[in-house]
């Protein structure tokens, strides 16, 4: 569902994938809690798209 919602927010096709492996499955593997690691990813991913970054 993740990756859904952000095909639409990426230049490229494999952006919004490869930037949830590193940013969320990463982190989560990690020890970081999943939900805020989506909500941190889906706020990068929203700056990225209305050039706040």
């Amino acid at each position: 569902m993740c990756l859904a919602w952000a095909a639409g927010k990426c230049e490229y096709p494999n952006h919004a994938e490869s930037s949830y492996q590193i940013q969320v499955v990463d982190a989560v593997a990690n020890g970081a809690d999943e939900l805020t690691a989506i909500n941190a990813w889906m706020q990068q991913l929203q700056a990225v798209k209305t050039g706040a970054v």
